[in-house]
């Protein structure tokens, strides 16, 4: 099949509406007018929310309600070379300047509504920056009803929180942990919430106390220029504490709904380039397309954490493996020491997606006699799109954190951190930038974080 004329791959071929569309935006580009949109925006949908809460808690008994909230202040330098914009998870707008205020900076507030023994209900809303195609419900955190019919059996319904990983409940309360972030090699590409139902039994036995959980919905992937729909989403958790050591194990189950939309040009024209008649050609065209073609495709998510306190010695880790759409390991270890109100931490932590780098074929040469010059040089563009939009979806990234933490007060903490990342070429995926070569950065974060 040959293409009827040049026009048909403009979508590819301007830089626009491709899949690599964020990757033709200047080094150090900012815009101001939409950044100041979404932050009205989200400002706007927290303070509803907030005053939605409240409206509605003022009506409901005081005894049964209890509102509480956190939030986390901070600066950071990142060091890193030029329109490389460095992300606390791919659901961040990428920002590309050096200085930032808003990589860890978050707001949130909490409604726990408890009736009886049995029922509560738990509203969550946090403003922080998002995505340019983020919504605004995605400001709603948790909305969820739980029913416990004894105190070993839970069972809730809404958005819940995916508790398949160590921080799932507290991802975005700071005050929680020590680190100045969670770390970014193992939690960016993973989701935080889900849209459906969990059942939960604890119990006690000879001082150890164990958890297992098996949950089912559906959550949204959100980056700087997708929103894909993953569902059906169904997992399993199961963990056992005693003694200060906590061991959880987790295998969750999902496939994206869709391919991004400004994939689906590319995915039309590699079509079209599979059935024409050079086999070369045609095969690479065939491999390209089976390989970007998300839509159905499922993934399982396998996890195990650690965490271990005794005396003034905290140690925690944490280590998943991902099979499916892309096929990546990532994991984490930490330590930390305590002097009183102040604690001592390390980090090392690494992800690293297991496919080999993709080469870009040369078409051109090989289509110019059948298609002519500039069909031709339209098909080297689509095959330079897609070998580029499969090495840009691979991450082999390492990093090691040193920091501080000072407990001011109960409610109080600051912190300071220095992060060193090292990011192998052709593995740049956490990244919002168009380089894909080896660099390595730094970022010196101070955060205060806080809970009310």
């Amino acid at each position: 099949m040959v293409p009827a004329s040049q026009s048909d791959w403009s979508c590819i071929s301007d830089g626009r509406s491709g899949p690599l569309a964020q990757h033709n935006r200047p080094a150090g580009s900012v815009r101001s007018r939409g950044w100041f949109r979404r932050r009205a925006r989200d400002v706007a949908t927290f303070s509803l929310c907030t005053l939605g809460c409240v409206l509605y808690a003022s009506a409901l008994p005081a005894e049964d309600l209890h509102i509480s909230g956190f939030g986390t202040v901070g600066l950071a330098q990142v060091d890193a070379p030029a329109g490389w914009g460095y992300r606390r998870d791919i659901s961040q707008q990428i920002d590309h300047n050096a200085f930032r205020a808003d990589l860890d900076s978050r707001l949130g507030v909490q409604v726990n509504y408890v009736p009886s023994s049995q029922f509560e209900l738990v509203a969550q809303a946090i403003v922080t920056p998002r995505a340019e195609d983020s919504k605004a419900s995605d400001s709603i955190e948790w909305a969820f009803a739980a029913f416990r019919p004894n105190p070993n059996w839970t069972l809730r319904v809404g958005r819940v929180n995916l508790d398949a990983f160590l921080l799932s409940d507290h991802l975005n309360v700071g005050f929680s942990y020590d680190l100045a972030r969670p770390p970014v090699e193992f939690y960016a590409q993973l989701p935080s919430s889900l849209d459906g139902a969990d059942l939960a039994r604890v119990w006690n036995h000879g001082g150890t106390l164990w958890r297992v959980k098996a949950f089912t919905g559906r959550t949204t992937s959100i980056s700087d220029t997708d929103r894909i729909e993953v569902r059906p989403v169904v997992g399993l958790m199961a963990s056992r504490e005693a003694g200060g050591l906590l061991l959880r194990a987790s295998v969750i189950r999902a496939k994206l709904a869709d391919n991004p939309p400004e994939l689906q040009p590319l995915l039309d024209a590699l079509d079209q380039f599979s059935l024409l008649p050079v086999p070369d050609v045609a095969a690479q065209a065939s491999a390209f397309r089976s390989r970007l073609d998300l839509a159905g495709a499922p993934s399982t998510y396998w996890a195990l954490g650690i965490q271990y306190e005794r005396a003034d010695w905290l140690w925690s880790g944490e280590f998943t493996h991902v099979s499916g759409i892309s096929v990546f390991s990532a994991g984490y270890a930490t330590v930390g020491r305590r002097f009183g109100s102040v604690t001592l931490f390390g980090l090392v932590s690494g992800v690293v997606t297991s496919q080999s780098t993709v080469a870009t074929p040369d078409w051109q040469r090989e289509l110019t006699p059948l298609l002519g010059p500039d069909l031709a040089q339209q098909a080297q563009l689509a095959a330079t799109f897609a070998a580029f939009a499969l090495n840009s979806n691979s991450t082999k990234q390492h990093a090691l954190a040193l920091g501080v933490r000072w407990d001011l007060t109960g409610r109080l903490a600051l912190k300071a951190q220095w992060d060193r990342i090292r990011t192998e070429a052709n593995g740049t995926a956490l990244w919002g930038g168009s380089s894909l070569d080896a660099a390595y950065a730094n970022v010196a974060s101070v955060a205060l974080d806080f809970i009310f």
